[in-house]
């Protein structure tokens, strides 16, 4: 019995080399392609300001009607806490309230507007945990106490008022 060499072997490497070459002419094709592709510009939008965007989700909570007290307290508390976070660069919005009246105290708000920010978180923490009652006589005064907020604490209005007391000196 004469016993010669296998070549079957030799079949399937030139297969695997030629799957190789193949893959390898993909890949390099595919890098050319991207290389010539012009970059894609990427365009974002500016943020509306903090009073912008808070008087915008102060008017949806105006307008929507079907809120029970808990749901516009929560959603009430959660407008004014962005407001807050993203207008005095106070982390607001993950603060508990024990954490937040501190941080209340020491914003630049007149006297007028830090003691009743603090009494409407007060409020509106039984409301929203506690399952305490709302009263729907209270709601839209405290959205308006909010909206109020808004208006008298954006930077034009600070900067406003300390030109006029700069000029009065």
């Amino acid at each position: 019995l004469a016993v010669g060499a296998d070549w079957g072997w030799l079949l399937w490497l030139a297969l695997a080399l030629a799957l190789a070459v193949a893959a390898a002419v993909l890949l390099v094709w595919r890098w050319w392609r991207r290389r010539r592709r012009p970059p894609q510009e990427i365009v974002a939008e500016p943020l509306p300001s903090p009073a912008a965007e808070a008087l915008a989700l102060l008017d949806e909570l105006a307008e929507d009607r079907s809120a029970d007290g808990k749901q516009f307290y929560f959603r009430l508390s959660g407008i004014l806490r962005r407001y807050l976070e993203r207008r005095f660069a106070i982390p607001a919005a993950e603060m508990t309230l024990e954490e937040l009246l501190p941080q209340v105290a020491r914003l630049p708000l007149d006297g007028d507007l830090a003691e009743p920010l603090k009494a409407l978180c007060r409020l509106a923490e039984p409301i929203k945990f506690a399952d305490a009652a709302a009263d729907p006589g209270r709601m839209p005064v405290d959205l308006a106490f909010v909206r109020d907020l808004v208006h008298r604490t954006t930077r034009e209005k600070v900067e406003e008022q300390a030109q006029e007391g700069s000029n009065k000196v």
